[in-house]
Parts: C-alpha cells; sequence; structure tokens
C-alpha cells in the first residue's frame, strides 16, 4: 500500500514538473518575443532618426583636448548657462565654479550668462551668487529665444537637474547646445535630449551610465571633471573653531545623503579614541541642530551661503568627514574640501573614486568602523597628517583645479562654433 502510495506521488511530482517546464519554455518564448519586438521598434526608431537632420549629435565631431598650459584661445564665445533651480546645491555650485572659471581664465574670450528658465518671481539667495559676482537672470521658458537672438549667444549650456527638460525648442536654431549632466538621478530621461550639440558627464561614471540614444554620435559624448577654484584660499583667514583634531562636512543634509546618527555616533566614538575632537556640520538641518545641542563633541554651524565664509571654515579642518548614502556624480563637497588642502574620507560611491585615491588626498572607506580607524589613525601620526595634506594641494593642482576644467569647455565651444 505505502509503495502504490510513494508511485502515485512521484507520477505527481512528475506531471507538476512537466507542467512547469512547459510553463517556463512558453514564458521564455514570451520574452524572446516582447525582446525581439522591443528590439524592433528600436531599431526602426534609430533608423528613422538617423534620416533625421535635425538631430546634430548624429554626425561625427574632431575634439582632442591638450592641457591647460598649451591651450590658446582664438574665438570669443558668448555662452548661456542654463539652470531650471537657483536653489543652492551641487549642480548650482559647479555652474558658478565654471562661469568664475571662464571668466577668471579666459575673460577676453568669453562672456557668460546665467539664466534661469523660470518665473521671475522666484525666490533665491542672491548672498549665494553675490559671492560669486554673478547676478543670475530668471525668466519663462519662451523668453529665451528672444534673449538668445538680443545677446548674441554661441553656447547655450544647459546644467541638467533631475527635474531638467529638453530646451531646445525655445532655442534659437544657431545656438549651439550642449548638455552638461551632474547628477545620476533621472539619467532614463537622457533619451528625451536628443537635440543637443554635445553631451558632457562630470565624471566617468555618469558617462559609462548615461543612456544616450545610439543614433547619438561617440564623439559627441565626453567626460569633463568637475574642477573648484582654490587661488582666493590662501588668501581668506582660516575660521577660529574649537578643537585640537578638527573634522566636519559641508553638503545638503537630506535624508538620502545625512543620517542624523552619525553625530551621537562621531560623539561616543571619538570621546576616548580623540581626544580634544570637535565634529562642524554645514548646512540645514532642524533635526541635526536640536540634537547638537545635547552632544559634546559635535558642533551644528547651519547654512553658510557665502563661499568665502564657507571656505574659511573648511580650511580649518584636520579631516573631511563625507559619510553619504546615496549615488552621486563628481561630489562638489569633496572638491570644496580639496580646494582647501583637506583630505577626505569617503564611501566607494559613483564619482568619489574619480576624485579621491587612497594615500595621496584621502581613503575610501566601507563602513564606520573604518572611518574610525582611519581618523584615529591620522589623529595619532601628525607627520603623516601634514604629508597627505602636502599631496592633496599638489594632486588638486595637478587634476581638480577649475583651469583644467576651463580649458576643456573652452576647447569644446570653439570647436562646436566654427
Amino acid at each position: 500500500m505505502r509503495r502504490v502510495r510513494d508511485v502515485k506521488e512521484h507520477r505527481k511530482a512528475v506531471r507538476r514538473k512537466a507542467v512547469e517546464d512547459r510553463r517556463e519554455k512558453r514564458q521564455k518564448q514570451v520574452d524572446i518575443r516582447v525582446r525581439n519586438a522591443r528590439q524592433a521598434r528600436r531599431d526602426k526608431s534609430t533608423a528613422r532618426l538617423r534620416k533625421d537632420n535635425s538631430i546634430p549629435g548624429a554626425t561625427p565631431i574632431s575634439i582632442n583636448f591638450v592641457p591647460f598650459d598649451h591651450y590658446k584661445p582664438s574665438k570669443t564665445v558668448n555662452v548661456c548657462h542654463i539652470i531650471e533651480s537657483l536653489g543652492i546645491g551641487g549642480g548650482q555650485t559647479m555652474m558658478m565654479e565654471l562661469v568664475l572659471g571662464l571668466n577668471k581664465y579666459y575673460g577676453d574670450h568669453v562672456v557668460n550668462h546665467v539664466i534661469c528658465p523660470r518665473p521671475s518671481h522666484q525666490n533665491f539667495d542672491k548672498g549665494f551668487y553675490a559671492s560669486y559676482g554673478v547676478t543670475p537672470t530668471s525668466m519663462r521658458e519662451r523668453e529665451l529665444s528672444r534673449f538668445m537672438s538680443n545677446n548674441d549667444i554661441h553656447i547655450a549650456v544647459q546644467h541638467r537637474l533631475a527635474v531638467s527638460k529638453c530646451l531646445k525648442p525655445h532655442m534659437i536654431s544657431s545656438v549651439k547646445y550642449v548638455l552638461m549632466n551632474h547628477t545620476y538621478h533621472q539619467l532614463s530621461r537622457l533619451p528625451n535630449f536628443l537635440k543637443c550639440d554635445y553631451y558632457v558627464s562630470v565624471c566617468d561614471y555618469l558617462h559609462q551610465e548615461s543612456r544616450i540614444p545610439s543614433v547619438i554620435h561617440p564623439s559627441r559624448r565626453t567626460t569633463i571633471l568637475n574642477g573648484v577654484e582654490n587661488d582666493y584660499i590662501q588668501e581668506i583667514e582660516t575660521a577660529d573653531i574649537a578643537g585640537e583634531f578638527k573634522t566636519g562636512r559641508c553638503h545638503r543634509l537630506v535624508q538620502s545623503k545625512f543620517h542624523i546618527d552619525s553625530l551621537s555616533w562621531l560623539d561616543k566614538k571619538t570621546a576616548k579614541s580623540i581626544p580634544g575632537h570637535q565634529h562642524y556640520l554645514i548646512g540645514h538641518n532642524g533635526q541635526a541642530k536640536k540634537l547638537c545641542k545635547s552632544l559634546q563633541r559635535c558642533n551644528y554651524v547651519g547654512s553658510v551661503t557665502n563661499r568665502t565664509r564657507k571656505m574659511s571654515i573648511i580650511k580649518a579642518f584636520d579631516v573631511y568627514f563625507y559619510e553619504t548614502f546615496q549615488e552621486e556624480g563628481a561630489s562638489v563637497a569633496i572638491l570644496e574640501s580639496l580646494a582647501c588642502g583637506v583630505q577626505v574620507l569617503c564611501k566607494r560611491y559613483v564619482g568619489n573614486p574619480e576624485l579621491i585615491t587612497d594615500g595621496v588626498n584621502g581613503y575610501i572607506v566601507t563602513d564606520r568602523k573604518e572611518f574610525l580607524a582611519k581618523l584615529v589613525e591620522l589623529h595619532s601620526n601628525p607627520e603623516a597628517l601634514s604629508e597627505l595634506k602636502r599631496t592633496t594641494a599638489e594632486d588638486f593642482e595637478n587634476r581638480l583645479h577649475v583651469k583644467h576644467t576651463a580649458s576643456k569647455y573652452m576647447q569644446l565651444f570653439e570647436q562646436l562654433i566654427q
């Protein structure tokens, strides 16, 4: 009897397996048909787009960048920098650093305008832009064309944020349209920017992950690593802040980047291992402000929009503590620290390894245990910390100074308008 039941169960199992196999086979066939249909639609779309002469990015272009020291501009270019938000963030800061770099190193050959295609009544921190010596202009999208015509604009650089959309319909046809991608967010929207003349990513990771349609010729895409200015930093006075060993950070304190428990963790863990430690938090966060009042080693600075004041505080840090929790491009927070000669501890997120080289200008760590170990190591070895500061400044000058970035953009602009 038992043997009969076993035989029946075996037969049921065989039948179930056969049914599952047939179902899996049918599903695979469906997946293949769907995949082939999608590919056919993409091929048809690409073939149609390749015949569309209104897509300038479909044709090849030749640009061979030369080093900053070997480049001499030969044309004068009128550039319109466009950004959809004038709030204070990484994209806005990088835009202003580029504008300032272009003005400083190529001021005789470039005229820069900063435009926000939003209603003129929108509020923004004028002090932030004033610290760069720039006054942005807000206008409606439909007014862009007239502005470009009146100011004889040659190049429009759109600094893409997550909310950005293609603005080619609002531009005059003679203007060359460059899309600069600052952010990891909403990369799936890049196919909407088909009418651009050129595509720039601010780090190699974003370049590789960007979903640019195949109709765009590879020569119309490149990486130009972000850079910032530091020539003025030596002249500004270092902020007088307390602490024998000072760490800090300065960035948008949003939940995706900043976890408030890092403050209580730092306050507790460094109490015995790093005597005299003080941590400074630059940025706005109501919870952090409240928590810091109860902590002994964490200080809430709040939002600092003035560029000089911000850099004077960062300049006082011994180590920049950059614990974040999301993917990003070439972080302006890291660049600002390196510009001040302050080495960075950070995680391996997207563009960070392109900025930080272990033992040269900081360290890339994986968790808080490593964060603490590196802090203790640097605190206990002043000579190693001093050497790291030296190599940080040297590496910044060779790779990350805005003069290198500005030089490449000027070469790109000249090539596009010739």
